[in-house]
């Protein structure tokens, strides 16, 4: 995707802003035994600029490069030092060429064709035992074979509805066919939004379509991230802030406008831990931060999810819902197939906006810079809380279990959605004190918390069992933390075991630490204070 910034990306080496990828090929064969891709990819380029440009500079990292050509013709090319945590760069002349490498072997040829120009991160291969099944007219489910049935059972009767509902808040869907991938446990993310397969987590697989809504996010992001690209990591915000709102929008299209809060609601929750993780003041809490010589990995957090959709809830909230609505197909037609920055995206709502003097007013107003700049928190909207209350109101009730007459049962949460019982966990999470080992432990035995199959529940519980030290939760955790790869979940708890018992907290990333994704193993390391295995 060509870039449209005049702003220098700070988290790349390569020369981006003098030559365009027009088309890539990519030829990769998969060594199992070895764990290794290899391959070959020839990438079509073209100068943006009237500027001779005498080489092309790629990032790479940890890449084994054995031959470089232009043009079928030899060339010259070195990989230069390490620069961290941008990687080696990887020079090539235009002067010269070579002939292209050589293939061998006798494997299956798969091929694709992608004809919607993607940034390059958005590339993913998945290689192995998949099995497949249809879980609508235009999606499949796509996993190990195992776990095929609870999948396809999962996700075939949200998906479609998913689909038509967001058409109707943008436009038509513009990649053909959504399918979804179910990766193995060791996947960092809840779900990645790649073209075509979304990849997620097998948390998702709960056994109660509980935790479809992963899917309204990462269907979301076909529009925002995929068709609409951030052009740095410094505006990561544009898109998962934009796939956010589209994400509550599609809740409340489905379910009703309270669900839209509901998800808001444990989305601040998230938000303000971020914000105390990082501290007040942090850098990487504003909405635009500096990731200048930084990995941006490292300012992975929940901020530019949750920041980007609590401003963007406040833009509509200032121009109205009935005129945002119309702002948002022309959004995403005006930058679909390229990318923008923050800036551009301010300027272009000004300009829709601009033969509307109320609604420009209303913009006139918005201090861009607090918002664009300022770290941690927002102001905190006004949630509508109906579907919230009940939850607060058990929570309230355990925080005084020693001073009143209160017997736990498990008609408490009967008939609770299981984003009900987080929103209490949450609550019971941000005691001024914490439960106390006896009653975590009755909390967990009378709601059936141990049992639960709903990593979004036991994850949490076994956090309120953690800051209570109920011992009862310790091995639980340890035992979660190796069947589960998914950050969301594995930072939280090792950092609330490492506090309760810190030998079990290092034997268990000890034991597990090569099951976990490297950008995952990177991270425990840093909050376990860790040295990193060189």
């Amino acid at each position: 995707m060509s870039p449209t910034a005049s702003r220098r990306d700070v988290n790349t080496q390569s020369n981006y802003n003098e030559l365009v990828t027009t088309h890539a090929q990519v030829d990769l064969s998969v060594d199992f035994e070895n764990r290794l891709l290899g391959g070959r990819v020839i990438l079509d380029l073209a100068a943006i600029n009237e500027t001779p440009v005498s080489e092309v500079i790629l990032d790479t990292s940890y890449l084994k490069v054995r031959e470089v050509g232009v043009n079928s013709r030899p060339c010259e090319w070195k990989v230069l030092p390490r620069s961290e945590p941008l990687g080696s760069p990887l020079k090539i002349s235009l002067e010269k060429a070579v002939s292209k490498e050589r293939q061998s072997g006798d494997n299956s040829l798969y091929s694709f064709r992608q004809d919607i120009p993607i940034p390059s991160y958005l590339f993913a291969l998945a290689s192995g035992d998949i099995a497949k099944a249809s879980i609508g007219p235009r999606s499949t489910i796509a996993t190990s074979p195992e776990l095929l049935e609870a999948a396809k059972w999962e996700f075939e009767q949200d998906t479609e509805n998913y689909i038509q509902s967001l058409e109707r808040i943008v436009y038509q869907y513009q990649w053909s066919e959504y399918n979804l991938l179910v990766l193995p446990p060791s996947f960092p993310y809840g779900g990645m939004e790649n073209p075509v397969y979304t990849y997620v987590t097998p948390t998702t697989v709960s056994g109660d379509r509980e935790n479809v809504d992963v899917v309204a996010h990462e269907l979301s992001h076909s529009f925002s991230g995929n068709l609409v690209t951030a052009a740095t990591w410094a505006d990561f915000w544009l898109n998962e802030g934009w796939t956010t709102y589209l994400e509550r929008r599609l809740q409340a299209a489905l379910f009703g406008e309270p669900h839209r809060d509901f998800s808001a609601i444990i989305g601040w929750k998230a938000l303000c831990e971020s914000v105390k993780e990082f501290g007040d003041h942090h850098e990487f809490t504003k909405l635009i931060p500096d990731v200048s010589g930084k990995d941006p990995d490292d300012a992975f957090s929940t901020c530019p999810y949750e920041k980007g959709y609590t401003f963007l809830s406040y833009l509509e909230s200032q121009v109205g819902k009935e005129k945002w609505n119309q702002y948002i197909p022309h959004y995403f037609t005006t930058f679909a197939r390229r990318s923008l920055t923050s800036d551009e995206f301010k300027q272009d709502l000004h300009t829709f906006f601009a033969s509307d003097s109320a609604a420009t007013a209303m913009l006139n107003a918005v201090d861009w810079h607090q918002w664009f700049y300022s770290p941690g928190l927002p102001p905190k909207p006004t949630f509508d809380t109906s579907l919230a209350d009940v939850c607060y109101s058990l929570a309230a009730q355990w925080e005084q279990i020693g001073s009143r007459v209160f017997k736990p049962s498990q008609d408490d949460i009967a008939g609770w959605k299981a984003n009900q019982v987080v929103v209490f966990l949450n609550a019971v999470q941000d005691f001024v004190e914490p439960l106390g080992e006896e009653n975590a432990q009755k909390m967990g035995e009378t709601y059936g918390f141990f049992k639960s199959s709903n990593t979004e529940i036991t994850a949490r519980y076994f956090g309120v069992g953690l800051r209570s030290r109920a011992k009862v939760v310790y091995q639980p955790t340890a035992d979660l933390l190796g069947d589960v790869g998914r950050m969301k979940f594995i930072r939280p708890l090792y950092k609330q075991l490492n506090a309760a018992d810190r030998e079990l907290a290092l034997a268990t990333f000890e034991k597990n630490k090569d099951f976990y994704h490297p950008i995952c193993r990177s991270l425990v390391e840093k909050d376990l204070a860790v040295k990193r295995d060189q």
